[in-house]
């Protein structure tokens, strides 16, 4: 079975699980320009997961440091070059260090194979977009999705979404957020 697991180099916040929901109906390719973050299809741009949350006021990004965001898009990036058998370590910032370490030492002790890292896709059926961080599995056991928070201490705490009800939930943001962009004019 295919999990679905998002990384975090801190507290996993709770509209994780809506992100992770949203990822799980992801079922096509999509292209992607990082310049800007941008997702398109066949010409049309698509909304991101991220971006829909934030709309709908489930991401508030005023307590985010900047210091704290370039750490987690350093971090991202590490663990992904070290999926992807590309890392150079000695190119790493020794702050990054021990965040690898715990993603290294959570998929050593869990037994988690990657098997796609960081790939953009969309939902054919939705329209929306975004990038999981992880898609791969378990030895053993059923989670679907499910967060990892890598602390800098080079430990680690896998947080499990297994209510039946995250997906339900994401559709009902997304209708509201589609609802809201379509009838409600602003300016």
């Amino acid at each position: 079975m295919n999990t679905l697991l998002d990384k975090k180099s801190g507290r996993v916040p709770p509209w994780c699980c809506l992100q992770l929901a949203a990822y799980s109906l992801i079922d096509s390719p999509v292209e992607f320009e990082e310049e800007g973050h941008l997702y398109t299809a066949d010409g049309r741009r698509l909304e991101s997961v991220t971006g829909i949350l934030k709309a709908e006021g489930f991401i508030d990004d005023q307590w985010f440091t900047e210091g704290a965001r370039e750490r987690g898009s350093f971090v991202h990036l590490a663990t992904h070059l070290d999926d992807m058998g590309e890392l150079d370590e000695e190119s790493l910032d020794p702050v990054i260090v021990p965040y690898l370490e715990a993603w290294r030492r959570f998929k050593r002790e869990s037994g988690f194979v990657v098997e796609r890292s960081e790939v953009p896709g969309m939902s054919s059926t939705y329209l929306y977009a975004g990038t999981p961080d992880v898609i791969g599995h378990f030895p053993t056991g059923n989670l679907k999705r499910g967060a990892v928070e890598l602390h800098n201490d080079g430990t680690y705490r896998l947080v499990p979404y297994t209510d039946r009800q995250d997906v339900a939930l994401w559709l009902s943001v997304l209708a509201v957020h589609n609802w809201k962009k379509n009838n409600l004019r602003r300016g």
